[in-house]
């Protein structure tokens, strides 16, 4: 099969498309990495210097704050991605999987909204109890591993907590003019 020839065309239209969105954006994602990371410390590390050189760099010229060798690095793996993904999504066999798939997901039965929300309500509702739970949990283990440790009860676990709501911790901060010297207090 050439390349650009679309095995089963028409068939199985959404997923694919969803199977291509889902690549091109990894693809995206895995370029500009490659982009920011050349750019931070690759380039850095082999002693590449962009294109232009040192004198137009000077210059603080935009163009040259982005133009360099990771920039040439990323468009040459999109592009390559890009012929990739058209390869991948073309064979035969995974063509046939995602046709397959997109059949069946018709034959499902989705729920009502209204058992969907209603599911989504008790869930979230268990979700929040455990979260508590957990948390009680933390405070109160870090709490004795912080004292086990030596740590002052304030600093750790139910202590921060208890000494934050009762300012237990706070120094008097209310500045009340000038510091007397012993002399002036004895008068």
């Amino acid at each position: 099969m050439a390349m650009f020839d679309t095995y089963r065309r028409g068939a199985g239209r959404k997923t694919r498309f969803f199977a291509s969105a889902m690549l091109l954006l990894a693809l995206v994602w895995m370029c500009y990495a490659i982009f920011e990371y050349g750019n931070t410390r690759f380039d850095r590390l082999l002693g590449i210097e962009p294109f232009f050189g040192e004198s137009l760099l000077r210059g603080g010229s935009s163009m040259t704050d982005w133009l360099s060798p990771s920039l040439i690095i990323a468009l040459a793996v999109f592009v390559v991605g890009l012929l990739g993904v058209r390869w991948w999504l073309n064979r035969p066999k995974y063509v046939d999987l995602l046709v397959a798939t997109e059949a069946e997901l018709k034959k499902v039965r989705w729920a009502p909204k209204n058992d969907v929300r209603r599911a989504t309500v008790v869930v979230l509702y268990f979700v929040m109890w455990f979260a508590i739970i957990v948390f009680l949990y933390d405070l109160t283990f870090s709490l004795g591993v912080g004292v086990l440790q030596g740590q002052s009860w304030k600093s750790v676990g139910w202590g921060r907590i208890v000494s934050m709501v009762l300012r237990l911790d706070q120094q008097p901060t209310a500045d009340k003019g000038p510091a007397l010297t012993p002399e002036e207090a004895t008068k």
